[in-house]
């Protein structure tokens, strides 16, 4: 009886201090004053809200934040984690918090970046390949040597461009909070060939060229860089009929929700 007490004893304090699902947990609650960046692509830019700037889940991490906050939005649509770098989104969130940091006054501070990248690395593929016929299925896809060295190729690049953002933020301010989001699924739960080429890409397969999605990247490094992981994958499983867009690609706004609901949870 002793054992087990002892037992559950020290199963309750590495629970408490993985936080919830494991995940690493900030040292304590964000919040203002202060500033919020954004940083990411149309699903930080809020392309699928009914109203951007009220709807988007970046508007509403920044509503949820206890204290006023300043929002940095600097999402772009159709940004790859290359054009993260590349277009001067990163140097321009590196340059701020550097500066907001050196100046006298700590209200205007960066308090909080919310990092979501990869999906255009994706896409593009899906758009080049997957709609002209050329990736059709996934069994098709799998025997092309074109199709898997797309794949091959934009999952090489993306983990070193992800690994160089967060670096570059905690160069810049080593105590930041980062939340690190994955990638949610749109075609989730129409058990059609498109879903499960988006299930291998995002989430890997054993016995094939991928055992390691997109999704399983983010996972690794946000472990290794010691950054907030938010995973958004499990909450549009099989829910993409309720909480994506028109466009059959972006959340709507009840998606939307979802996620902000999920940042908050995790850096509050």
């Amino acid at each position: 009886m002793r054992r087990l007490f002892f037992a559950a004893l020290l199963f309750a304090s590495l629970a408490a201090a993985c936080g919830r699902g494991g995940e690493s947990a900030p040292p304590e609650g964000v919040s203002g004053p202060g500033a919020y960046i954004a940083l990411g692509d149309s699903l930080s830019e809020g392309v699928g809200a009914s109203v951007r700037g009220e709807s988007d889940f970046v508007s509403l991490v920044r509503d949820g934040l206890p204290g006023e906050f300043e929002l940095l939005n600097l999402g772009e649509s159709g940004d790859t984690s290359a054009d993260l770098i590349g277009h001067g989104h990163l140097d321009t969130a590196v340059n701020e918090m550097k500066q907001r940091r050196g100046d006298d006054d700590p209200d205007n501070d960066v308090k909080l970046v919310t990092l979501e990248i990869g999906g255009n690395d994706l896409l593009n593929i899906f758009f080049d390949l997957v709609l002209p016929g050329t990736c059709p299925s996934l069994k098709e896809a799998l025997d092309k040597p074109a199709c898997v060295g797309a794949l091959r190729d934009a999952l090489d690049r993306f983990r070193p461009n992800l690994a160089e953002a967060i670096d570059r933020l905690q160069e810049a301010d080593p105590d930041l909070p980062i939340a690190l989001m994955t990638l949610y699924n749109p075609f989730s739960g129409g058990l059609t060939p498109i879903d499960e080429m988006a299930e291998l890409a995002l989430e890997g397969s054993p016995d094939t060229p991928f055992p390691d999605g997109l999704n399983d990247m983010i996972r690794a490094e946000g472990q290794a860089q010691g950054v907030i992981l938010v995973d958004w994958y499990p909450l549009f499983e099989g829910k993409a009929g309720q909480y994506i867009y028109g466009d059959l690609i972006h959340p709507n706004d009840e998606g939307y929700r979802v996620m902000a609901e999920a940042v908050l949870d995790a850096v509050l």
